[in-house]
């Protein structure tokens, strides 16, 4: 993946009042470029399969009598009842639903505990769909190199022809995910026609209108925003975090702005230029030793910390 040239993340702070440093980031255009490999693959398996479950699961049939829905997953607005295909919730059962919430929240953290981010990366709904519009995107327009060049040059008719036919599938897509959603809350052949007819309710009209504005904003633009800004998980996972968790951050001291190191330009004064690279093995082995050091120290110390204030506590109550 590779961001847009010319952009960085510092154009941000550069737009933020002077004396206020802005907590939102303006989005940096990225250009993923076509992978593939056996995790890639089981990656579009999957996104088939979520896809494939959102939108036949509300034509499934079940059949309860001539006097209840045949729908077999119908949350049921008018009756009040919620139907999962034998299963019948009324409102004063809401516990079921609190239960699998809570069920599928402890799943979400052993699964995240295990194998690290597998939901945000594969299953996600925003991940599912934002992999769609880039796989249109891909089919439309080319690959990395392809589009970062059409970007940067002059808009031409082919250039504007291109656009639009992208911008129109990922309408379609996002038309037929709030299409889809609505047949949850009613009979998916019955608001079907009505919606193709003009007959359907002003809600129906509502709601389709309201998913396909945010999907298309959400997975054709927003994208990565939406990880960072709006989804909670992100937030659980650093109540998760304590000093003995291992993380991938960004050390102060290797230097910035980041950049390609000159032919001309030894390693040892390229700190401020690049990543600082230490210019022997022996010394990329002392810098990590002294790292894992600090690491270390710093573990230490709030372990000192928390012995004291505990051995601090103990004495207050017994005196």
């Amino acid at each position: 993946m590779g961001a847009e040239p010319g952009r960085s993340a510092r154009s941000s702070r550069e737009a933020a009042p002077s004396g206020a440093e802005s907590l939102y980031a303006s989005r940096v255009r990225v250009y993923p470029r076509s992978v593939s490999g056996r995790w890639r693959t089981v990656k579009w398996a999957l996104l088939v399969a979520c896809l494939g479950i959102y939108y036949a699961g509300a034509w499934l049939r079940w059949d309860r009598g001539p006097e209840a829905p045949g729908q077999a997953l119908l949350i049921d607005m008018v009756g009040r009842r919620a139907y999962f295909f034998d299963l019948e919730i009324w409102p004063q059962e809401v516990y079921y639903i609190t239960g699998l919430l809570i069920l599928g929240a402890i799943g979400l953290f052993l699964a995240t505990s295990l194998f690290g981010r597998v939901w945000c990366g594969y299953a996600c709904p925003q991940t599912v769909w934002t992999d769609l519009f880039m796989l249109v995107e891909r089919w439309i327009e080319g690959d990395r190199n392809e589009r970062i060049r059409r970007d940067k040059g002059p808009r031409t008719a082919g250039k504007v022809a291109r656009k639009a036919v992208k911008h129109a599938a990922w309408l379609l897509i996002s038309l037929a995910t709030g299409g889809a959603w609505v047949w949850y809350f009613n009979d998916a052949p019955t608001v079907t026609r009505a919606f193709l007819a003009g007959d359907a309710g002003l809600g129906v009209y509502f709601f389709v209108g309201l998913f396909t504005v945010t999907t298309y904003t959400f997975a054709g633009w927003a994208r990565e925003q939406v990880c960072t800004y709006m989804c909670p998980w992100p937030r659980f996972q650093a109540a998760m975090f304590d000093e003995h968790s291992f993380t991938v951050t960004y050390r102060a001291w290797r230097g910035e702005p980041r950049g390609a190191k000159r032919k001309d330009q030894p390693w040892e004064g390229a700190a401020t230029a690049s990543t600082a690279r230490p210019a022997s093995r022996s010394a990329r082995r002392a810098s990590t030793s002294a790292t894992a050091r600090s690491f270390n120290a710093s573990g230490a110390r709030c372990a000192s910390t928390r012995a004291t204030t505990s051995w601090t506590a103990s004495t207050a109550r017994a005196a």
